[in-house]
């Protein structure tokens, strides 16, 4: 016998019209279970609004097709998938001295992007959410597939125990939307700095010349000692450039990299502050003005 027949023949038949006051406590149950799952399926959107940019990465003229395509296949996903998602990549157990994942895109010729975020948690409340957010994706599949199964919504005692059960529900499943709202407010108020951060004269300054909001300087990686490089590559004769040749050039071509950007009163005290010239001097006499070579050193 299918099991279509059965559930007809104990009387759990669709077409079948309950009686006072079982109709009453059906309807009930009914919208409880229709709003859980309304809710869950706002949870759903929400996640999968988060899980679209938990990373991108790419060359930026690429960027927009790569978050298109993202949210198409995050579209794609059900609940249990993007709680693993959200607990495999946004979620992460804070682990002291955890090294960051290496990038090395190989087309040096492009511009590159890559921005993560994560939030992390001590382990034990890690731990906590995990075992919470598994519980809601079962709790998801019983009220989607078994929930006819388990309560017996044409009898007075089954709706009560389902109208029980689904308010318990709401409960769980309210509280694990509020707590994912707040994950969210917090990634759009992360992502509105990061914004105007980017749109500040600092960003340049730390993006592109080295030199971070407190200050201090990456000198091997900073603009200026790329300028300079490059500037003494072009003026040197027997691998030595001159300064005074190329502080000429570097006014001339780079008129943005002044010594006040990086807290110097003058390009010796770069070369010196730098550690990536060697550096020699000639003294001079009566009938000529000494002067300073430098020769770049390998980068690091």
């Amino acid at each position: 016998m299918s099991s279509e027949l059965q559930t007809q023949e104990a009387g759990f038949a669709p077409e079948s019209v309950p009686g006072e006051p079982v109709a009453s406590l059906q309807r009930e149950v009914q919208r409880k279970l229709g709003r859980c799952m309304l809710r869950l399926q706002q949870y759903e959107r929400l996640v999968k609004a988060l899980a679209v940019d938990f990373e991108i990465a790419g060359p930026s003229d690429e960027l927009e097709d790569i978050r298109r395509k993202r949210g198409e296949a995050v579209s794609k996903l059900t609940l249990g998938q993007l709680v693993n998602e959200l607990t495999g990549t946004y979620l992460q157990p804070q682990q002291p001295g955890a090294a960051q994942s290496e990038w090395d895109p190989d087309d040096s010729s492009r511009i590159w992007f890559r921005m993560q975020t994560r939030m992390t948690l001590g382990q034990a409340d890690y731990d906590q959410v995990v075992s919470g957010l598994k519980e809601l994706v079962a709790l998801r599949n019983e009220l989607v597939h078994h929930f006819i199964e388990r309560f017996d919504v044409w009898s007075v005692t089954g709706c009560q125990d389902a109208d029980a059960y689904l308010d318990a529900s709401m409960v769980k499943v309210d509280g694990h939307y509020d707590r994912l709202r707040h994950w969210a407010l917090s990634m759009d108020e992360a992502r509105r700095r990061m914004g105007a951060f980017l749109a500040s004269p600092a960003s340049t300054d730390l993006l592109f010349d080295g030199i971070y909001p407190d200050g201090s300087v990456d000198w091997p990686k900073c603009g200026i000692v790329r300028c300079l490089r490059a500037a003494a590559a072009e003026v040197a004769v027997d691998g030595w450039a001159n300064l005074d040749r190329v502080i000429a050039r570097m006014n001339l071509d780079h008129p943005e990299q002044t010594l006040e950007r990086y807290g110097c009163t003058s390009w010796r005290q770069v070369l010196h502050e730098s550690k990536q010239f060697k550096v020699r001097r000639e003294p001079g006499s009566a009938q000529q003005l000494g002067r300073t070579e430098f020769q770049s050193l390998p980068e690091p």
